[in-house]
């Protein structure tokens, strides 16, 4: 197996190094014409705009086309669903066909909207999705989650935690942490354990939350889904072993992953995009298809 591997905490400024990567792809490939923006959706009441979501269609939508969900990063406390960028919104949207939506969540603030907050959003931006399905014209109850950073974990947490309809088809993981009882991801990183501790309220990596909050812990056999793992080996943000520990768990439950480790990249990825968001494309294609063709 070629090396190659992913995990982190919450990059922010992910979707600027995604930009400066794809900034030709709309010269040579789809642009803002192959697909239609219906933006700023409420699907919840949360102050701050906390609870709205973007949707992009291909001009081409039907029935069958499949829905992706973008979780924006930025440590749980910072970020929104304007980290999508253009760019890769032309690759799945204008090029490959996708129903994508990009949701904002409420964020940890003034010892508020702790976890598990977010996951209840993530719930309910999924229901208004289904209730839209009808009549903007995609698949309602299906979903893959894509996720960035602290926006992979929580694409982690849901699938393996929170679907019991089994509506979530797939996970993309762009650096998104595993397991919150690591010591290579709390006490040995002062970074890492501080934000984990802002987020879950509790400091102790040996805390029952510390567990259940830890997709690694949670995941079984009935739970996974198909996953897709990115991760630089020299992220300073969350150890790549919290990645290769993912994927082997994954292995042993008997569940289609695959791991992407990037030599010398660090938690923002920056020299390795194309590659991450090519490889990416292969992999809807072959577990999650689009059900449109443009």
């Amino acid at each position: 197996m070629k090396k190659s591997f992913v995990i982190a905490s919450g990059i922010y400024l992910l979707p600027l190094f995604i930009f400066l990567s794809f900034s030709s792809f709309g010269k040579n490939g789809a642009d803002s014409a192959a697909y239609k923006s219906i933006l700023n959706l409420a699907y919840g009441n949360a102050p701050e705009e906390r609870n709205l979501l973007d949707i992009f269609l291909p001009n081409q939508v039907n029935s069958n086309t499949k829905m992706l969900v973008f979780i924006h990063g930025g440590y749980w406390t910072k970020g929104s669903k304007n980290q999508l960028p253009k760019p890769l919104i032309q690759l799945l949207a204008g090029k490959k066909g996708y129903a994508v939506a990009s949701i904002n969540y409420r964020l940890v603030k003034d010892n508020k909207n702790r976890y598990p907050a977010q996951m209840e959003d993530i719930q309910q931006a999924l229901r208004f999705l289904n209730l839209k399905a009808d009549s903007l014209g995609y698949k309602r109850g299906e979903f893959g989650l894509l996720g960035a950073s602290a926006g992979a974990y929580l694409a982690l947490m849901y699938a393996y935690t929170a679907d019991p309809q089994k509506e979530i088809k797939t996970v993309i993981d762009i650096v998104g942490p595993t397991d919150f009882t690591d010591p290579m991801v709390r006490g040995k990183n002062d970074e890492a354990d501080k934000t984990i501790t802002n987020f879950l309220g509790v400091a102790d990596p040996n805390a029952p939350l510390a567990k259940e909050s830890s997709p690694l812990l949670r995941v079984s056999a009935a739970s996974a889904v198909p996953t897709i793992i990115f991760h630089g080996e020299n992220d300073e943000v969350v150890n790549v072993q919290q990645a290769i520990n993912l994927y082997a768990k994954l292995n042993q439950l008997g569940v289609k992953t695959q791991l992407e480790l990037y030599p010398n990249e660090t938690h923002e990825m920056r020299k390795s995009l194309f590659s991450v968001f090519m490889k990416m494309g292969i992999w809807l294609d072959q577990v999650y298809p689009s059900g449109s063709k443009n």
